[in-house]
């Protein structure tokens, strides 16, 4: 019988370097580019402070999101309870114990774990351990199984025979720029890869549907939230209202609200500024020294500078204004 490979040996870490998040010797500022595509969590070094370089390298493909994250010295993180998302990870290199959806399990390169929405997820991380995650969102994985709570065996046995389609699939993809390319230039391809890989990950790992009693038809959206939201994320820096999203919709006013609240469980206007929050929050991610607070706001449709930064603190946990002092600063003083 042939010895399955340690899966830092299929996925090496280079290939994920071209779509780079970030480098940097703060954790501060660490924690926050982290938590700008995962959730805000704790980060924190076992041992001694250090200034240790950190990055992570990550790519969205519809409802699907991968990277690879470094430390560079030992560290404890607790995320809390997952947001609405499936997480998956393990070792291109070194080792970690986690708590995942509740089971406390030894990740390496032959080993991984899976921890769904709703469940906690801490992990001690070894100096030299660089961690590579799939990110799946609740909805994608709904969109394909028709379950809205699943739960997967937390356990993942890379070496498990029925999951190297899987890790073939991920080879491929993580190896491949140009597939990479295609599949965030073309919403088609995006949505087929998505697919692809939910289908064969649940097709190799064990999961059980749990009790769906009471799960809404919000993620079966009717075309007129569809269109709305299409319409508002082309126009979210413009100053649109209820009546224009509706009008974009093809729908009364009154219709869009209630579809909005039965499918989405808020109005239009509220997911509107969540949008806005998103977009200032990734430029503040990607100021530069000539990036300022209000500039930001204006560029994402806030007009309102005090009501912009009480929005962002409760979104984000911190000001506009120490985001991108974090970001700028040392930019500054070697300027």
């Amino acid at each position: 019988m042939n010895a399955v490979p340690a899966v830092c040996a299929l996925l090496p870490p280079q290939c994920l370097h071209q779509h780079r998040l970030f480098e940097s010797r703060d954790l501060d500022d660490t924690r926050e580019r982290i938590a700008g595509v995962m959730q805000p969590h704790t980060l924190q070094p076992n041992g001694a402070s250090t200034d240790a370089p950190s990055h992570m390298d990550f790519i969205r493909i519809g409802g699907v999101g991968l990277g690879a994250i470094g430390f560079g010295a030992p560290m404890h993180v607790d995320v809390g309870l997952l947001h609405d998302y499936h997480l998956l990870m393990f070792c291109l290199r070194g080792r970690a114990r986690t708590l995942a959806d509740d089971q406390l399990l030894v990740v390496d390169p032959r080993h991984g774990m899976i921890s769904g929405p709703g469940k906690p997820f801490l992990a001690d991380l070894s100096g030299d351990c660089e961690q590579f995650i799939v990110r799946l969102d609740r909805a994608a994985v709904f969109a394909h199984t028709g379950h809205w709570n699943l739960r997967l065996q937390p356990a993942l046995d890379l070496g498990n025979a029925a999951l190297q389609p899987w890790l073939a699939q991920l080879q491929m993809l993580v190896n491949s720029p140009a597939l990479l390319r295609l599949a965030q230039d073309n919403a088609l391809i995006a949505a087929d890869m998505e697919r692809l890989l939910i289908s064969l990950l649940l097709a190799g790992q064990p999961w059980l549907p749990l009790d769906d009693a009471g799960v809404r038809e919000r993620m079966i959206s009717p075309s007129c939230v569809r269109k709305a939201e299409a319409y508002m994320e082309a126009n979210v820096a413009k100053p649109i209202c209820l009546a224009d999203i509706a009008q974009a919709a093809s729908v009364p006013v009154r219709t869009l609200l209630d579809a909005f609240q039965r499918f989405r469980e808020h109005s239009p206007m509220q997911r509107l500024r969540e949008m806005r929050l998103e977009r200032a929050h990734a430029q503040l991610l990607a100021a530069d020294e000539n990036t300022s607070v209000a500039g930001v706001a204006l560029d994402c449709g806030f007009a309102h500078f005090g009501r912009f930064s009480e929005a962002y603190r409760r979104r984000f946990g911190i000001a506009p204004s120490a985001t991108l002092k974090r970001l700028i600063g040392p930019i500054q003083r070697t300027g």
